[in-house]
Parts: C-alpha cells; sequence; structure tokens
C-alpha cells in the first residue's frame, strides 16, 4: 500500500539525501521505538563526528552554534544543525553552559567561565567565579554586560568578565539553577530543591540587567525549566511536571497544564505565545500548541538518549542530548539560512 508523504516532508528528504546520506536515512512516514513510542517525523537526527554527551547548546546566528558537552568536550556546527564537529576544549572538566556569540568567540562554564575567540582552539578564564566552590551553572553574556550564576549567586560583570561583584549572595533558603534574560534589563534566575520533607521553587528578578535583584513568590514546587518570551510572559515546569505561567513578570503564576506523569523537563523553549518544546530525560521532545494546556510527543528518540537543551535562538529548533544525539526540525531546510 503507498503511503502519502506531505510534500514538506518529501522536499526535506530529498534535499537531506543531497546533504548528507545518514541524514537522509532518518526521514520516514514513521518510525517505532523499541518499546513501542512513535517517532515524531518534524524532527532529523544530525551527525555527530566524534563523541559528545551535550548538557547544552547555543546558536550565534542561523548557521553557527555551540554545544557543551561532558568529559571535557565541546562540538560546533557551521550549517545550522546540519552536522556537527565534537572537539576536545583542554578543560578537564564535565561541561555545563555553552554561549555563542558569533563564529569565533564562545563562552563554556562549569567549574568557571570561559572565553574562546579562535573558536576553541584556546580558552581563557574570565574572573575567579568558580574559586569558591560551586562552580558556574548558567550566564548571560551581551558584550561586555555579563551576569553569572554561580554557586548559589548572581554577579555582574561591565567589562566583558575582567571583573565581577556580587549582586545576589547566596542565600540557604534560595535554590538558583538557570538564568534567562528576555531583554537587557530584564533578567530572571529559577531552580528549586526536592528532598524527602521538602518540594521547593525559587524565582528572582532584575530589571536593571542584574545590578538589584528581587525574590518572588513561586509555590509551586521545584522548577526544572523555564523559558520567557518577553519582560512579562513566562512559562515554568515543575518537578511534578506541572506548567505554570505568569503575565505579570513572575508577580503570580497559574496553571496552564501539566506534561505527561512522570515526565522531567531538562530545557523549555516558547517559540510563540502558543508553541512551546520541552527537552525530556525519557528522550523525548513534547510540544504544545495551546500554551501548555496539552502536550503532544514530536520527536522520541529510538534508543531512549535523554534530551538536555534546546534552542530556539536562530533559525529552527534544534536539540541535543546524551550518546551524542542531535536533532533539528525539518522546517530548517524550508526556512533557509538567515
Amino acid at each position: 500500500m503507498a503511503i502519502a508523504v506531505p510534500v514538506r516532508v518529501l522536499a526535506a528528504a530529498v534535499l537531506a539525501w543531497a546533504v548528507c546520506p545518514i541524514l537522509a536515512q532518518t526521514v520516514a512516514s514513521k518510525v517505532v521505538a523499541g518499546d513501542g513510542r512513535a517517532v515524531g517525523t518534524s524532527w532529523l537526527v544530525a551527525p555527530v563526528a566524534g563523541t559528545c554527551w551535550a548538557t547544552d547548546v547555543d546558536f550565534a546566528d542561523a548557521r553557527h552554534g555551540l554545544a557543551s558537552c561532558a568529559f571535557s568536550a565541546a562540538m560546533s556546527t557551521s550549517d545550522g544543525g546540519l552536522t556537527w564537529t565534537a572537539f576536545p576544549t583542554g578543560l578537564q572538566q564535565s561541561l555545563a553552559f555553552a554561549h555563542a556569540t558569533s563564529a569565533s568567540e564562545w563562552y563554556l562554564a562549569r567549574e568557571g567561565l570561559y572565553r574562546s575567540t579562535d573558536a576553541g582552539a584556546s580558552w581563557q578564564e574570565l574572573g575567579q567565579l568558580g574559586a569558591n566552590g560551586g562552580g558556574v551553572q548558567d550566564a548571560y553574556i551581551d558584550g561586555p554586560q555579563m551576569v553569572a550564576l554561580h554557586g548559589g549567586a548572581l554577579s555582574r560583570s561591565t567589562d566583558g568578565g575582567v571583573t565581577w561583584r556580587v549582586r545576589f549572595p547566596a542565600q540557604s533558603d534560595v535554590y538558583l539553577e538557570e538564568l534567562h534574560f528576555p531583554t537587557a534589563t530584564t533578567g530572571y534566575a529559577t531552580g528549586g530543591i526536592t528532598t524527602e520533607a521538602l518540594d521547593q521553587g525559587s524565582v528572582v528578578r532584575t530589571e536593571d540587567g542584574g545590578e538589584n535583584w528581587s525574590l518572588l513568590p513561586f509555590t509551586h514546587g521545584h522548577i526544572t525549566a523555564v523559558d520567557f518570551r518577553d519582560a512579562l510572559h513566562g512559562a515554568a515546569v515543575t518537578i511534578a511536571a506541572e506548567v505554570y505561567v505568569t503575565a505579570d513578570g513572575g508577580a503570580s503564576w497559574q496553571q496552564a497544564g501539566a506534561l505527561p506523569t512522570g515526565t522531567y523537563v531538562n530545557d523549555l523553549a516558547m517559540r510563540d505565545a502558543q508553541r512551546w518544546f520541552a527537552a525530556t530525560q525519557t528522550g523525548c521532545i513534547q510540544e504544545t500548541r495551546n500554551a501548555g494546556a496539552s502536550w503532544t510527543p514530536a520527536y522520541c528518540d529510538p534508543d531512549g538518549r535523554e534530551v538536555t537543551a534546546l534552542s530556539l535562538r536562530k533559525g529552527g529548533a534544534v536539540a541535543v542530548g546524551n550518546y551524542g544525539l542531535a536533532i533539528f526540525e525539518d522546517t530548517i531546510f524550508n526556512d533557509g539560512f538567515e
């Protein structure tokens, strides 16, 4: 029986075959994982040269991207995520943060914050953020203006990372893991903690580029992933897989829906007011088209490799994960490069 293939998917398959046979082999009308999960057809698997257990991903433009990896590696792409090349960094640590400013200026972090201006050939540590332990969990970089989340504290630099000032000291009852700046002045740090006796979420906000921070109420539990599409509108997923939204800059939160029970979300990306993606520990990209009210799997890795991070910053959606997992939406073929 002939299977009707949507024109958009067919076009992507033809171009993928021309670009790389490995890519073409990933295009199918339906693929079923070993445990019976349907694998979405709107995502393609990208080949990775080398070894990378990816932990974060970022794009400087539609072509050039960087991913941090465990075991002191990183990987880069110059074709919008169609192919990736892993490389050693020499930093001797499992890296947890990646940021690409251009095709050659990159940032990585874990024990400290590091910058390369030669596409990863060499790295320089910025300041001594990891000197007191705790490492660097996340950072916001906008030219010389920088904010770093390190050891539960938030520090700011106005000279490109040469000097830093602590602007929000670590507190025993505030747990921060993630940093988002939807604008140059408005930023959020979020996180939480889960124990046998405690399930607590934390949100702090700045409205002056990281100089001053305010603790906001969040009473719904440990936040594992969050994203903001502007200074006021954001969404957070808790460890219980519940989705909460804010329209007033985090002053209040309302439940919008929930992901399937037991889903642990590593990363959340809002394409617009309605369509969002969630990277999950179970190897699926969950997607909502109604602002978090309901979710469906857009892609599930046949081998169950964990999806750790998403990027919608430039071009199409790209996701990375464990055991060399790198995937991208097939719309990248049709949208073209900037």
